[in-house]
């Protein structure tokens, strides 16, 4: 492992900021609250809501591999990855706006502009976060470095995720009114605004100092086909969906457990506080600490902390609707080590970039973070298909509290409880397929002979940071 720290602070604090602040926020609203915005705001049905999601999602198969394959092979004066962080936030900011709109159409031509405002959001989503992913290996080789960016960066995120979690009910009630999508409007828009402000800091600011030429001529797919003979990534691809899937659960359908099961709409924001608390204690007090203590171990840090998760959730299944102080607890105890995934995720396509750079000679930094990104959205949403088809096949009553029909409340319950602990048997499982031991094999071979990437002629100079104009091809 390289020691040499290459990172400024500067560097640091812009590229986690532009990480984890404006587009965390749009995010973290998104996933929360868009699947009852649907139902309850806008008037979809929670079925059609399910389909679009998963329509959505098929896309992205198609189009998150050739967008990972254009930023590889994006050339500029700004660099490689650089210029996405300047032109995509504010189309970005734009869609996201819409998507909340909620214009009065007839039932097809709602489930007509949910659906295409919904695929374009998650385009855009995938246009800004495969370079963000991809340009932090460019950035800097010290994967503890690296590392401690991301714990910066997840630390913020976790901000941003109490945020928006906690109080949108209260933000959304004062920007709108009697008008809950004016309200949702403004909020997002607040939140795209300081998206287009970090991510162009984080443009000016972060520099790429390792690119690796990509052969133009090759075939996107060809790229990502390249990529998948390594037999190592379908279990992560398996495993990074399914951490998506266990923390966008948690999320999502926190908010119907407070307002249909425990029947208190009111207890939403303190629930999501103490979901939103647990996961910052548990990312920036907690896992440095466990790391250490596993030596840097993904798979023993991912066993330990999904177990005691695993535990929680089971009790919580059956005690979790009759003691108020019980539920905060034991949702408290189990959340600080299930989020931890928001970390683990990240720090595992890292590695992986890495590890396929060694063993193949190809690095493939967008293509792997478009994979690890399509991983990601996919488990959004399967975690928001999960849902919208039980409140379906349940009977739900959109805005009907303390009237749903006794298979909803069982269904909101096991969606709540035991698709999450279902979700960290998985994550358990496909952990144990990440080759880190192999990666420590190679990084003391790399250590007995490094390479010379340059004679070799694969490193090309670090791109000129002149603000001229680019050409993406």
């Amino acid at each position: 492992m390289n020691e040499k720290k290459e990172l400024s602070t500067s560097e640091r604090i812009s590229w986690a900021l532009g990480q984890a602040t404006g587009r965390q926020f749009i995010t973290a609203l998104v996933s929360t609250y868009i699947l009852i915005f649907m139902t309850d705001v806008f008037g979809v049905a929670a079925g059609a809501a399910g389909v679009i999601m998963t329509a959505a999602t098929v896309w992205d198969a198609i189009n998150d591999p050739i967008m990972g394959g254009l930023a590889d092979r994006t050339k500029s004066r700004w660099g490689t990855y650089r210029p996405y962080l300047l032109l995509i936030p504010l189309p970005l900011s734009i869609v996201s706006v819409l998507l909340f709109a909620a214009p009065d159409l007839s039932s097809t031509g709602k489930i007509v502009y949910a659906a295409v405002l919904y695929i374009c959001y998650g385009m855009l989503v995938t246009a800004i976060e495969i370079p963000y992913y991809a340009i932090l290996p460019t950035m800097s080789k010290n994967e503890m470095e690296r590392n401690d960016v991301i714990s910066l960066a997840t630390f913020i995120a976790s901000i941003m995720i109490l945020i928006v979690t906690s109080f949108t009910t209260n933000f959304v009630s004062v920007l709108g009114g009697d008008n809950p999508a004016k309200g949702y409007m403004i909020l997002v828009a607040i939140g795209a605004v300081l998206m287009c402000i970090t991510s162009w800091i984080a443009f000016a600011k972060c520099k790429e100092r390792h690119t690796v030429d990509v052969t133009h001529e090759e075939h996107v797919f060809k790229s990502a086909a390249k990529l998948l003979k390594v037999k190592e990534m379908y279990p992560m691809i398996a495993f990074w969906c399914v951490g998506c899937i266990l923390f966008q659960i948690i999320m999502s359908s926190s908010v119907y457990y407070c307002m249909y099961y425990l029947m208190n709409p009111g207890l939403i924001a303190t629930y999501m506080l103490v979901i939103s608390i647990s996961g910052m204690v548990g990312v920036m007090v907690l896992m440095p600490i466990l790391l250490r203590k596993v030596k840097g171990s993904m798979k023993k840090a991912v066993t330990m902390t999904q177990s005691i998760a695993i535990v929680c959730y089971l009790i919580l299944f059956f005690v979790g609707g009759k003691s108020i102080p019980a539920l905060y607890v034991l949702t408290f105890i189990a959340c600080m080590f299930s989020t931890m995934t928001n970390a683990f995720r990240p720090m595992t396509v890292f590695g992986m970039t890495d590890y396929v750079y060694k063993t193949t000679g190809d690095q493939l930094n967008g293509t792997i973070s478009a994979i690890g990104g399509f991983s990601y959205k996919c488990g959004t949403a399967i975690s928001n298909a999960i849902l919208a088809g039980v409140l379906a096949a349940t009977g739900y009553i959109a805005n009907a509290i303390g009237q749903e029909p006794e298979a909803v409340l069982i269904g909101i319950n096991s969606v709540r409880f035991l698709v999450p602990l279902a979700a960290s048997v998985l994550y358990i499982i496909f952990i144990q397929f990440y080759p880190e031991k192999k990666m420590q094999e190679l990084a003391a071979n790399s250590e007995k002979k490094p390479p010379n990437p340059v004679a070799s002629g694969r490193i090309s100079e670090p791109p000129n940071s002149n603000p001229l104009p680019v050409n993406v091809p």
